[in-house]
């Protein structure tokens, strides 16, 4: 899955462990903690403390990285996320988001809003991290 993250030390003075915060398009946030002693196995191994409830049923839905090609010939990479079924022609409603200022990209994150609001009515959701 394609997933946003964020670190936190839990005492940088006097404990290897640290909150794990990751979410995906379709997966809302979820608070972990992890070591960092036990090297990248404890990404895959921490424990999960909370985390947020889904507000719209993702089962059937993919999010997936590709890229466009703009006039000038640059690549564009950009995040889709739709129905697994979803005809990729071009017929699909779409919602096209983009930001690239200041040498920011969007990562990947949870939105209530466009899954309820928008995908689970056969819309394609797509973020792309243009340039700026």
């Amino acid at each position: 899955a394609i997933r946003g993250t964020g670190v936190k030390p839990l005492d940088s003075e006097d404990s290897d462990e640290y909150f794990l915060v990751t979410n995906s398009f379709l997966e809302p946030s979820t608070l972990s903690l992890s070591d960092a002693s036990t090297g990248p196995s404890g990404v895959l191994g921490a424990e999960r403390l909370k985390g947020l409830l889904p507000q719209y049923d993702t089962t059937g839905f993919i999010a997936f990285q590709s890229e466009a090609t703009s006039a000038d010939g640059t690549k564009v990479p950009y995040f889709c996320i739709c129905r697994e079924d979803a005809p990729r022609d071009g017929s699909v409603p779409t919602l096209l988001y983009g930001y690239g200022g200041f040498e920011i990209s969007l990562t990947p994150g949870y939105s209530a809003l466009n899954g309820a609001g928008w995908l689970e009515r056969g819309g394609c959701y797509v973020s792309a991290n243009i340039r700026g």
